[in-house]
């Protein structure tokens, strides 16, 4: 019996020296396996985090370089647009103002220019305003001539009395570009309301590079107008006279001076 006790006893002991190293090795393996986890999910987060920044950061200077090209290519059509407004500004002034001139000069007046500033003091509405200012203008004035045509080819078929006038042009003298030189004398007939453009040439044979032209008009309202400036009223019961005159060239630089005698001519 106490034999079998010690073996008992024995044999516990035994068992308990053997389970111990498993018991820890237990213990040990799970700490490994959940240490590894964390150490590998902590080094891949990184990564992630820093790609994010970089993506936000290159998208947005995408849409700040997107925006500024957007912002230049803006104001590049806005300057191209303005340009043209006042290209066409320009042009409209010139061909109302040619208007305004000869109805001035054949009839004796005309329609007062629309009044506006410089182009570069006006902004994009006030120049489109502007413009069709001066298209209304120039439709006007442009039926206004028409019909002043109209006349003027009524008067060369049947004239009434101070309708025809002849004009002889005895002296001219034209000076520009340091160069001086006395056009031939010529004749002309013109018509009440009518405007022609003579040639003064220092030789009437051949052609010659000192010429000059001389813009005569005989306005509705019996005046005689050379160059745009009035040189005399014609009296259309006096059947003679004559006038003088100093005037500048068409492109104004030079001047020419000169004398002219016109007689009224009786219906025929």
């Amino acid at each position: 019996m106490p034999t079998f006790r010690s073996g008992l006893l024995l044999a516990t002991l035994l068992l308990s020296a053997c389970s111990m190293p498993i018991f820890q090795d237990l213990q040990n393996k799970p700490t490994e396996k959940t240490s590894t986890p964390n150490t590998v999910s902590t080094e891949q987060s990184m990564p992630s985090k820093t790609t994010d920044n970089e993506v936000a950061t290159v998208e947005t200077s995408v849409i700040t370089e997107t925006n500024n090209s957007n912002s230049n290519s803006t104001k590049a059509s806005s300057t191209e647009s303005n340009t043209d407004l006042a290209e066409q500004l320009n042009t409209q002034r010139k061909l109302a103002n040619a208007n305004y001139i000869e109805l001035k000069n054949r009839v004796g007046n005309a329609p007062e220019l629309p009044r506006l500033l410089a182009t570069e003091q006006l902004d994009s509405k006030a120049i489109n305003l502007g413009i069709q200012q001066l298209r209304s203008y120039i439709s006007k004035t442009n039926s206004a001539l028409a019909l002043l045509n109209a006349r003027v080819n009524d008067r060369e078929k049947v004239a009434m009395n101070g309708d025809l006038i002849r004009i002889f042009l005895s002296e001219a003298t034209v000076t520009h570009d340091n160069m001086t030189f006395k056009a031939q004398p010529l004749v002309g007939q013109w018509v009440r309301g009518e405007s022609r453009v003579i040639r003064l040439k220092d030789n009437i044979l051949f052609e010659n590079p000192k010429s000059e032209d001389l813009h005569i008009t005989f306005s509705e309202t019996y005046q005689l107008v050379v160059n745009g400036e009035v040189i005399s009223t014609i009296n259309p019961k006096k059947e003679k006279n004559n006038a003088s005159f100093n005037v500048t060239t068409s492109a104004n630089d030079g001047t020419i001076v000169g004398k002219l005698d016109y007689r009224v001519i009786d219906n025929e």
